[in-house]
């Protein structure tokens, strides 16, 4: 009869092959997304909106909105949906309009006794917006060219109802900008690699783009409305399809936005955004977290086995997945933007868990009262 120590060992084998297999099929099945060649489906240079809400961010209003009123693309408009700044947002959106006929603004009042939320204000914009297509970002975000409007419809067409783009954050000195990009650049390579593989489920507001037909059709927001966050992702996990999405990974179509403030500015906007996690699409959180709970279980069986006498396998295993995951990783890197920050790739899956531990597992939990 095997010692329970023998058997203890014979679980752990069992459990490392598993999740490393694990492990290797979502890189090479869902990760090589980036890999294959996506053009654009359509040339035509249809009417666009531009849509952004705002409340009280009028330094990123004087610092982007000139640049994306200043795109290289003949039929657009800019609709700016402010959203009760105290700011002095009001007297620049208003002074602006007057010289940019490209430009419409919105004034929306705060009602202290309701608060209503982004998704209400972006309703509003797409409410007064006059293109079907429809492009969105955030006041603090910077287009990385002139063509970014161009770039991002390209890919629409009679299929494409829906396009996701990149949204990186501006390289800064320290610690916390490193966590920042760490895990925005893994949340990139989820959402981007699980939408070229025909299984898309989130997307970003710093840059999306999708039809006004398809707002419309399922009455907008309505499904989420009691939810304060999701304008962007829960949306996208709820209209998405494996056909009526496309993905722009042109480099001049990714937006660049600023870091605000420091750790609990950036831990708040990360539960903000684990908050809609529990709202998605089944077989979507299944796919997740099947992903995450092997990775976890990857490294607690890799460190467990290492102290046993099967160590110069288990090294052989993990070198296996480490080699994998570096080729996937740089090409990723790469058509994401992100490849000045490959070198940290051996040290992003424990940075992932922590995040998930502390920050992910609390957000799941949490109810947002502001946007």
């Amino acid at each position: 009869m095997p010692l329970p120590q023998e058997i203890h060992l014979q679980i752990a084998i069992g459990v490392f092959a598993l999740v490393l297999m694990i492990q290797l099929f979502y890189y090479l099945r869902f990760f090589t997304g980036v890999f294959q060649t996506v053009e654009p489906t359509n040339r035509k240079d249809e009417g666009v909106s531009v849509i952004i809400c705002t409340r009280n961010n009028r330094p990123g209003l004087e610092a982007n909105l000139p640049l994306i009123l200043s795109q290289d693309y003949p039929n657009f408009e800019v609709v700016v949906v402010n959203d009760g700044s105290t700011d002095g947002s009001i007297a620049y959106l208003d002074e602006l309009a007057k010289v940019e006929p490209r430009l419409k603004v919105l004034h929306l009042d705060i009602d202290d006794r309701f608060h209503r939320g982004k998704k209400f204000a972006q309703t509003i914009g797409i409410k007064g917006a006059k293109h079907n297509w429809m492009l969105f970002t955030d006041s603090d975000c910077t287009p990385e060219s002139d063509q970014w409007i161009r770039l991002m419809t390209s890919y629409f067409s009679e299929s494409k109802q829906l396009v996701l783009g990149v949204g990186r954050h501006q390289r800064q000195v320290g610690f916390i900008n490193w966590v920042v990009q760490l895990e925005t650049f893994h949340t990139a390579l989820l959402y981007i690699n699980f939408a070229l593989k025909g299984k898309p489920y989130m997307g970003i507001g710093r840059n999306l783009a999708y039809k006004r037909d398809l707002f419309f059709s399922v009455k907008g927001f309505a499904s989420h409305q009691h939810i304060l966050s999701g304008d962007d992702d829960l949306f996208v996990n709820e209209t998405s399809t494996n056909t009526n999405v496309a993905v722009c990974l042109d480099s001049g179509s990714h937006t660049l936005s600023t870091i605000k403030g420091g750790l609990a500015w950036w831990v708040r906007q990360k539960k903000r955004h684990y908050s809609t996690g529990r709202l998605y699409r089944s077989d979507d959180k299944m796919r997740l977290a099947t992903y995450f709970f092997s990775l976890f279980f990857f490294y607690l069986a890799f460190i467990y086995l290492l102290t046993t006498n099967v160590w110069m396998i288990t090294l052989i295993g993990f070198g296996i997945r480490f080699f994998v995951q570096g080729i996937i990783l740089f090409r990723n890197t790469r058509k994401l933007g992100y490849e000045p920050y490959f070198w940290v790739y051996p040290f992003m899956d424990l940075g992932i868990l922590l995040i998930q531990l502390l920050v992910g597992i609390r957000g799941y939990f949490h109810k947002p009262k502001s946007w």
